[in-house]
């Protein structure tokens, strides 16, 4: 698998794995993109080059370029600078290179924002070797005529995802470059998972583990997928600050927080988020997990009830097997631990590989009321994910339809309601039975 595509399933698994995440209006970045058409050119290599400068905010805000290929059925090559953020100051010349797969139709590329600052985009061009050692120019532009095809979004049909009014873009002229650039301005946007104003270190357990607190209401803890962090769930915060006092943590050995040199276990993530709980006063809570988050849900209310009010536990497994995830996300996950050279993913990727080992039997102790969701697309089998329900005493089952592992932003409008519902209505388990009666 080469780095590009690896990337970009790291990518889908660690933020909920979104084959194609919804991004609400709050989320914290935007794109603009433009498609060409590259059906003649399947197999054929392919660079796109890009002068990019950022004068930033936030410190970890951030400019980015991008390109999908785009095929009769899905996507192809992907790669969007996720593990080489642009923060320069000055202009400088940025490069992707990629092949055009087979089946492909367009390749479509852009820019990325993250977060607050004024983003500069000049000079873009797409060239293609058409012949081994000979590159033929297939699109550029310079933006002194205008945008030239480029629209807002991702450019992907039915998706809507990159549209974010909270930035504005505009054709100035550049004082360093003195020509027409394309500027994409970010205002007041939160920087969820780095906000300097609500966010804290906590030692728990031999390390700083990092979370912050929004809002006010009953207590709900966030816990994101497996190497992500608070600012994967920065869509869903500004609704549930509404109506929660929302602790969003950065689970061990991701996002902010610290690690030790021992291997990591579901068990150990969860006496983090006791430990924590704890030290904040915070005798129950309710209690959101996305994959690995929702793994760390069920392993909480087994191991510590008394701290949880109520799950909602998306898209969880309690074996790490075939039997509980598709094969070919096991075999993906065994060969990247093989392949890595980063030794951090290897380390999460490793406990996805061995863990989590929960019995079903265990399950049977769990006594707070859980939701167990997923997509009818999941990574997680469905049939995995029934047993599940069937085994948990205080259970309901929702399989979202026409969605994948990252179901939770894909519908989240539904999802959401499905959840307020869930945490803030009187707990119910009808039986078909009762018809009869």
């Amino acid at each position: 698998m080469n780095k590009n595509r690896s990337t970009l399933l790291v990518t889908m698994i660690i933020i909920c794995m979104s084959m194609v995440q919804h991004i609400s209006a709050q989320d914290n970045w935007s794109s603009w993109s433009r498609a060409i058409s590259v059906s003649d050119y399947q197999g054929h290599r392919f660079k796109m080059q890009g002068q990019i400068r950022a004068e930033l905010e936030d410190d970890s805000a951030s400019a980015m370029m991008w390109a999908r290929v785009d095929r009769k059925k899905g996507a192809g090559f992907f790669d969007n600078m996720g593990n080489r953020p642009i923060r320069n100051k000055e202009w400088k010349t940025y490069n992707i290179e990629g092949t055009i797969d087979t089946g492909a139709t367009t390749l479509t590329f852009g820019v990325l924002t993250f977060l607050n600052g004024k983003f500069y985009y000049d000079n873009f061009k797409v060239e293609l070797e058409k012949m081994p050692g000979k590159w033929e120019t297939i699109y550029s532009t310079d933006f002194e005529k205008g945008i030239g095809g480029w629209e807002e979004g991702v450019n992907m049909p039915g998706y809507e995802g990159g549209k974010n009014p909270l930035f504005n873009a505009s054709l100035q002229t550049d004082l360093l470059s003195k020509s027409k650039v394309l500027l994409v301005e970010g205002k007041n946007i939160t920087n969820y998972g780095f906000n300097k104003k609500t966010g804290k270190f906590a030692d728990v357990n031999g390390i700083k583990l990092y979370y912050e607190i929004y809002g006010d209401g009953p207590p709900l803890v966030v816990l994101h997928g497996n190497g992500g962090s608070i600012s994967s769930a920065a869509t869903h915060y500004p609704d549930l600050i509404k109506k929660y006092k929302v602790i969003a943590i950065d689970s061990r050995a991701q996002g902010r927080s610290g690690d030790t040199d021992q291997p990591l276990t579901y068990d150990q993530m969860a006496s983090d988020v006791n430990v924590l709980l704890d030290q904040l006063n915070i005798d129950s809570a309710f209690i959101w997990g996305q994959s690995d988050g929702a793994i760390l849900c069920l392993q909480l209310a087994i191991d510590y009830p008394k701290k949880v009010k109520r799950v909602v536990a998306f898209a969880p497994n309690i074996q790490p097997d075939s039997s509980a995830v598709q094969g070919w996300a096991v075999t993906w996950v065994n060969n990247t631990i093989k392949a890595s050279a980063d030794k951090k993913q290897v380390k999460l990727f490793t406990m996805m590989r061995d863990y989590p080992n929960v019995p079903y039997s265990k399950l049977n102790t769990i006594k707070a009321p859980c939701l167990i969701m997923g997509g009818d697309r999941d990574v997680i089998r469905l049939e995995h994910l029934v047993k599940m329900f069937q085994n948990i005493p205080n259970s309901q089952l929702c399989i979202l339809p026409g969605s994948t592992h990252g179901g939770a932003w894909e519908k989240k409008d539904q999802f959401m309601q499905i959840m307020n519902d869930f945490f803030n209505k009187p707990f119910m388990m009808p039986d078909t039975k009762d018809w009869l009666n």
